[in-house]
């Protein structure tokens, strides 16, 4: 009899745990084609919270409406849970802009003046465009198709470097290597003069890079030379 009662007891807990947790939970509401201000009210009146994921062109769902919601209708959700929306942003009545040559935020403003928006943005050394320009967009200018609004974008960070390999510069005559490497636009720092035994003056004792470093014309090229 005891072990009865106890398991009955056991049986009515969970039971009881079971209501609970259903008691928690209410059923998704269509929000489909509802506007922004319906689709916040209804899962507010149901303890869920409204979020608006993305938005979107569409020729079929008038602007400010919802087009697509995330769970959908009728989806068991525990209460102060999220329902995910898209929004329309209407027919789409403006091609995508010529944005090449353009800066960041000039950029911005011109997609801002036609209902479209900066995407992924990525900064990269190209053989062509100005530094802080843009060089490639997606999609190109012209464009009238897709509903996404948003516009890809590469800034240019100016031409990749040119690298060259350092040569051995020791022995030879400080003077002639100089001026060579800054009539071809390499830098060359403030020479290090000091005294080496058995060496003429004016002679390369010493350089940094040492030779065969791999080098580009940013770099500083420092000499030692005998005096």
């Amino acid at each position: 009899m005891v072990a009865i009662l106890c398991v009955a007891g056991i049986l009515s807990a969970l039971t009881a745990m079971r209501f609970a947790i259903r008691g928690r939970e209410v059923a998704v509401p269509s929000l489909v084609g509802k506007t922004e201000a319906e689709a916040t009210d209804i899962p507010n009146r149901n303890g869920l919270v409204l979020r608006v994921s993305s938005k979107r062109f569409s020729s079929d769902v008038p602007e400010g409406h919802v087009v697509e919601q995330i769970p959908g209708k009728g989806t068991q959700l525990k209460t102060s849970r999220s329902v995910k929306v898209l929004l329309s942003l209407g027919p789409r009545r403006f091609a995508v802009p010529n944005l090449l040559g353009t800066s960041l935020r000039a950029a911005q403003l011109m997609l801002n003046q036609r209902r479209l928006t900066v995407g992924n943005t990525l900064f990269a050394h190209t053989p062509v465009g100005e530094p802080s320009t843009v060089a490639y967009q997606s999609p190109g200018p012209g464009t009238l198709e897709g509903t996404d609004p948003s516009v890809n974008i590469l800034i240019s960070l100016g031409p990749p470097s040119e690298y060259f390999i350092m040569p051995d510069l020791i022995g030879k005559p400080a003077e002639i290597v100089m001026a060579r490497a800054r009539t071809e636009g390499f830098r060359v720092g403030k020479i290090n003069y000091r005294s080496y035994p058995g060496v003429d003056p004016g002679v390369i004792i010493q350089q940094k890079p040492q030779a065969g470093y791999r080098l580009s014309k940013m770099e500083t090229i420092l000499l030692d030379v005998s005096q």
